[in-house]
């Protein structure tokens, strides 16, 4: 069976959870394949992806290879699998999978964990493999896998509510316990944290190697300048560059971040952002300061959506309710409910642009998944 029809046996991202299955997967898989690669994981609320790409960018202009495992993907799998600038092929992919399934391995790992397991086969041959968690810390896959060199935590905020904590400090505490598995020397990367989940962070894990992000550097503000980045990847890349320097490795001067839907042009009037909780539209909203944009927007039920159009509406002219054929999308009325709740003037998308506007297409990557596709990207 090929990989595409295998996954399709596969529930997205509403499976049974069960905390020891990929730790016990692991363990037998290792019997089958020696998984030597060196990784740094990173785990957070916001700003995972472009964190872990510019850390992969870096490594590659040092001439490592590097496997960078990403999640979730906009328009192709194979988007979660970047090595040698760019996105796995095909074939490699079918072949780690093909590997895959020469091996006695749970039938029941998930859709993320038998990913992970490709991620691990992909980067045999690398240097290193830059491992993001999925939802995440102390029960998520990549937590298991054997010689993490280091820990990076993006910035945490109020997300999966219905299945990490109640509350920031909860979600924190499930975040940071990922930690407690590593030698007391092995780096662990902060960046800008609230107050209290810094203060947890250190109690938690005291006695461990913590090193928290404070101010930009020179590197960071002349990158973030060059490339037109808005300040929240400006302080991704801080974030990156600290990692490198904890583990003694000189950062160089990076390309363009080439990571889909992160505050992305995709025309001179279209902004892409895959912003889809309120610390992420707060970021999102301090990026866009001083500009109106009509905003195409929709939201998973289970997402804060009066909070993230309550973030965005000094911003927001007009919202554009694009419809996204998903079961977890909010039931319209409620959305509607919710615009009117914020005074903000709200329509159906049809699909058609006005040249003399701008537009910030957000609200999870279905939306803008769903927006690109239906402007001819991807299938």
């Amino acid at each position: 069976m090929k990989l595409g029809d295998f996954l399709a046996t596969k529930p997205f991202e509403l499976a049974p959870f069960e905390p020891k299955r990929f730790e016990k997967a692991y363990r037998d898989f290792c019997r089958y394949f020696k998984d030597t690669t060196p990784k740094i994981q990173i785990i957070g609320t916001n700003g995972k992806g472009s964190t872990g790409r510019f850390l992969t960018q870096s490594l590659e202009a040092s001439g490592f290879k590097v496997l960078h495992f990403s999640s979730p993907h906009l328009l192709d799998f194979n988007e979660r699998f970047y090595t040698n600038g760019q996105n796995i092929a095909q074939a490699p992919l079918e072949q780690a999978h093909a590997h895959l399934q020469s091996l006695p391995l749970d039938p029941n790992l998930s859709y993320f964990e038998y990913a992970t397991l490709l991620a691990v086969v992909l980067a045999k041959d690398c240097d290193y493999m830059v491992a993001e968690a999925g939802l995440g810390g102390e029960f998520d896959s990549t937590t298991s896998l054997n010689n993490r060199i280091a820990l990076v935590f993006t910035p945490m905020s109020i997300d999966h509510t219905d299945r990490l904590g109640a509350n920031l400090l909860e979600i924190a505490t499930t975040k940071l316990r990922a930690g407690l598995g590593l030698e007391p020397n092995t780096p662990i990367i902060f960046a800008k944290q609230e107050p209290q989940v810094q203060e947890l962070a250190k109690e938690l894990l005291a006695g461990h190697n913590l090193l928290f992000v404070e101010d930009l550097s020179p590197q960071a503000l002349k990158e973030g300048q060059k490339w037109g980045y808005p300040p929240f990847l400006v302080q991704n890349l801080q974030t990156a560059l600290s990692a490198l320097h904890a583990l003694n490795l000189a950062p160089k001067a990076l390309k363009r971040l080439n990571l889909r839907g992160r505050f992305e042009a995709l025309t001179p009037h279209v902004l892409l952002d895959v912003a889809h909780n309120v610390g992420g539209a707060k970021a999102l909203a301090n990026a866009l300061r001083g500009r109106q944009v009509d905003l195409i927007y929709n939201s998973y039920a289970r997402k804060d959506a009066l909070g993230v159009l309550k973030s965005l509406k000094p911003c927001v002219r007009h919202v554009w309710v694009l419809p996204v054929q998903d079961n977890q999308t909010m039931p319209q009325e409620k959305l509607q409910g919710i615009l009117e709740q914020l005074n903000l003037p709200y329509g159906v998308f049809q699909g058609e642009l006005d040249p003399r506007k701008s537009y910030l297409v957000a609200g999870s990557f279905s939306v803008v998944r769903t927006f690109l596709q239906g402007r001819g990207f991807g299938r």
